[in-house]
């Protein structure tokens, strides 16, 4: 009887999750679903105010950095550019405090123990390689923003080396991930067998999870490995050509080429800083011509971010003891173009970053240890239940009037509501982030005249005089709202 009410208590205790405010009982994805309705249908300022909601409430949780990320993006996306700044510096706050909280500490062997009794849910979102290169890449823009070119100069140039901290980090984030993947293959050869095995993917309930994961191992094939993300590097670039830098920038652009080899932007900043800088072409660039007008000087960079980045929602997964598990979904491209014409010219934009496919190479690589311990959690506490179940069964005595099975069934029922309510997937993420980043590259016009075609309706914009470069920011996530946002470079 004392292992029964044992197990009972680590139950109740678990309960008080429940009122903690984040995401162990309903999916991330599903509070977010009244912030995306909004959004996508152009109230952005609703949904903004309902993403701020959210963090207030979620403030010390483990989920304050979901939402925070969210109103970021929001700011960024109204013009709110100080807000913004705010928003990303404290997520960089988060994260760091997040890394520095060592795995073994009081705080996360807490954590660790409620994910045990509840899900992952209960361990701190630090964010998605892809969410901590998109932080540095909106932080250097909302400098701009609110007029500082030095600091917008300061951030970009600092994007390679938080990049390279990015994949030390995450490597070491890999390493002690698959340590206690392989710690769980060793305590629980049950979870690790069913983990291993493919014969759930053959299952008719599992229809949803195996399209999903096959859709999401060709989508990765597409990433750039490394976590790398071609944006932040065509920034890096753009910075060091403005401060004259020509060789550092010829080692940022050949990056850029080796990451796209076939966009012709790449080929041409690639050409172009190799002649500047004095250094002879390869010769896959011989033919490439560079770009017939300074890059330094009295140039537009239009960056057009289109569509929404997945999201993930939860299915059921039988193995056959039903779990719920994430899925990457993956929006469609609604406006997958734009044409800038200018002087007489068009230009279009070509793809620079495709975020699908970052998400799902990382998405791809950390599935095996995600699948061992989200089964092992869930073996964790049915086998819990089976025991409490045995421990009363020869503990409690029966004198006719019923008591023995009433207790029986009550803790049954409680333990069933318990694991139902608890067996949540981790759909937390970045959601309001483009599907994809392209670029045009152009010339000043003498008009200072651009107009944007390939998108629902065309538009007509003016750079302001006093500016002799521009970067042109054409948000378009939500074909409803279509902001473009210029960003003088004096």
């Amino acid at each position: 009887m004392k292992s029964a009410v044992r197990q009972f208590s680590l139950f109740l205790g678990a309960m008080v999750i429940m009122v903690s405010g984040c995401s162990t009982i309903v999916t991330s994805s599903r509070q977010k679903a009244p912030m995306m309705e909004q959004f996508v249908a152009g109230n952005v300022e609703v949904a903004l105010e309902l993403a701020q909601k959210k963090h207030v409430s979620t403030s010390g949780t483990n989920d304050e950095l979901v939402w925070l990320l969210e109103c970021g993006s929001l700011q960024f996306f109204l013009g709110q550019y100080e807000a913004a700044l705010d928003s990303f510096r404290l997520c960089e706050e988060l994260i760091e405090e997040y890394d520095e909280r060592a795995l073994v500490s009081l705080t996360d062997t807490g954590t660790e123990a409620l994910a045990v009794l509840s899900n992952e849910n209960a361990l701190p979102y630090r964010g998605w390689c892809r969410d901590r290169v998109a932080l540095g890449i909106f932080k250097s823009l909302a400098y701009l923003g609110v007029g500082r070119e030095e600091a917008f100069r300061a951030q970009v140039k600092r994007l390679r080396q938080e990049h390279q901290k990015i994949q030390e980090d995450y490597q070491k984030f890999f390493d002690k991930e698959q340590e206690r993947y392989e710690e769980e293959k060793a305590k629980n050869q049950e979870a690790a067998k069913k983990a291993a095995s493919t014969e759930y993917l053959n299952d008719p309930r599992n229809v949803a999870f195996a399209t999903s994961m096959s859709e999401t191992q060709e989508v990765a094939h597409r990433g750039y490995g490394n976590f790398l993300n071609p944006a932040s590097i065509f920034l890096s670039g753009l910075a060091l050509m403005r401060d004259g830098n020509w060789d550092n920038a010829r080692i940022e652009f050949e990056r850029l080429y080796k990451a796209l080899p076939n966009n012709q932007y790449a080929k041409q900043y690639y050409a172009t800083a190799l002649r500047r800088a004095g250094r002879p072409s390869p010769a896959a660039l011989l033919d490439v011509q560079p770009f017939p007008f300074p890059l330094e000087r009295n140039c537009v960079f239009v960056l057009f971010a289109h569509d929404l980045s997945p999201s993930f929602e939860q299915v059921a997964v039988y193995y056959p003891l039903m779990i719920a598990w994430p899925i990457c979904v993956y929006h469609p491209a609604v406006m997958p173009s734009l044409t800038v014409q200018a002087g007489g010219a068009s230009y279009p934009a070509l793809p620079l970053a495709d975020m699908d496919g970052i998400l799902a190479q990382e998405f791809n690589r950390r599935m095996p240890a995600r699948i061992v311990r989200t089964l092992t959690y869930a073996l964790i506490k049915e086998a819990a239940y089976i025991a409490t179940m045995e421990s009363m069964n020869r503990s409690m005595n029966d004198n006719g009037s019923g008591s023995k099975g009433a207790a029986m069934f009550a803790t049954a029922l409680a333990y069933k509501t318990y694991q139902a309510m608890f067996n949540t997937a981790d759909t937390r993420g970045w959601f309001i982030l483009p599907k994809e980043f392209c670029v045009a590259q152009l010339p000043m016009p003498q008009d200072r005249t651009l107009t944007f075609t390939g998108l629902p309706a065309s538009s007509t914009i003016q750079i302001p005089e006093g500016c002799g470069s521009a970067i042109v920011y054409v948000n378009a996530m939500t074909p409803a709202k279509i902001q473009y946002q210029v960003f003088p470079l004096k």
